[in-house]
């Protein structure tokens, strides 16, 4: 039977921006979502137009067509809207900017950083970071004078370290370094059997072992250290680990960071962290392996959209499509214990 129920659109932007529909003016992102309901099975297009600036950057407007029949679709794979189903007939649009490099007439300094010698198959490289609308990691073969390998960086690099380790028989180049706004930075590619970007991100602390290299960043709720090793296509996040490693640990002081704790014990297979999160008389009768069940694998989660869940509901989506989700609410329970809360009961409304 075809579907004919008013679907609501909620809409939200990762930057202030007027939302338009159809080319109709539909609200302001900003403070929150903007809703305007919509036919069953319909498409439209809609356009974002940035109201904000970064200081490094200049958002563009930009349109994109939209159809919300069966599980959705997004005309464009660009990864500018994700689309996600929930229940009661909600159809959530998150928008992420589009945007280029601001100089604002001021003069640019090029500059190269830390330049780094190393060799393979007896041929001298070097790598180095070069800073000027960007900062990229760049090797260039000392011979020719010929850039090898060069992958733009999503930040800034003001100091850097360039070092170069073997995993096994995998050459592995890395850089640790500190960001603009004063924020330690990671990145590692490999070499062989052509240059790959397999870590970059900022991070609280990072070290490069004997099996690969060991990350530190901050979660949710708790830190979480993940151990980079080998792969066969080069570096590969093999294990996480959850906990409190560059700062002190934290009591949950709200739903929604006892969720947070539990829901990112789940995504890291941590049965212990899990367990830690629920009540002794929940935890009684529910295994780990019943928690993963009744989750399920899912990509991501948030706060429940749904009045009923109130304020202490959590959503998980799950992927269903390249940028296509669907959502599921659960309301959840909590309960005062040694100065913290835990879970005290879960289910979905």
């Amino acid at each position: 039977m075809e579907d004919k129920t008013i679907k609501l659109l909620y809409i939200n932007s990762q930057v202030h921006a007027l939302i338009c529909i159809n080319q109709a003016p539909a609200g302001e992102t900003g403070t929150g979502a903007v809703t305007q309901p919509i036919a069953a099975n319909s498409s439209f297009f809609i356009t974002m137009l940035p109201l904000e600036n970064d200081p490094n950057y200049v958002y563009l407007p930009y349109t994109r067509r939209v159809s919300i029949a069966a599980k959705g679709a997004v005309f464009s794979g660009d990864g500018l809207i994700d689309l996600c189903m929930w229940p009661d007939n909600i159809v959530e649009l998150t928008l992420y900017p589009e945007a280029v490099y601001r100089n604002d007439e001021t003069e640019l300094h090029p500059a190269v950083l830390s330049p780094f010698d190393f060799y393979i198959g007896g041929e001298r490289h070097t790598a180095f970071i070069y800073n000027e609308a960007c900062s990229s990691l760049i090797v260039e073969h000392s011979g020719t004078n010929r850039l090898k390998f060069v992958s733009p960086l999503p930040f800034f690099v003001a100091r850097a370290d360039i070092g170069f380790a073997r995993f096994g028989d995998m050459p592995v180049l890395h850089m640790t370094g500190t960001t603009t706004d004063n924020k330690r930075c990671l990145c590692a590619a490999h070499i062989l059997p052509a240059f790959g970007l397999d870590i970059c991100t900022v991070c609280e602390d990072s070290s490069v072992e004997a099996g690969g290299i060991v990350v530190v960043t901050n979660g949710g709720y708790r830190q979480v250290k993940t151990h980079w090793e080998k792969s066969e296509n080069g570096l590969a996040p093999k294990r996480r680990e959850l906990g409190w490693y560059t700062c002190a640990p934290r009591k949950a002081e709200t739903p929604h960071d006892i969720c947070t704790a539990l829901l990112e014990a789940l995504k890291a297979d941590d049965q212990s962290a899990a367990m830690e999160c629920l009540t002794p008389s929940l935890a009684e009768g529910l295994s780990f392996s019943d928690l993963k069940e009744f989750f399920g694998e899912f990509d991501s989660f948030t706060s429940a959209i749904s009045p009923v869940c109130g304020q202490s509901g959590i959503a998980l989506k799950y992927a269903v499509g390249k940028n296509l989700y669907a959502a599921r609410e659960f309301c959840v329970e909590t309960r005062q214990k040694d100065g913290g809360l835990l879970i005290d009961n879960i289910r979905e409304p």
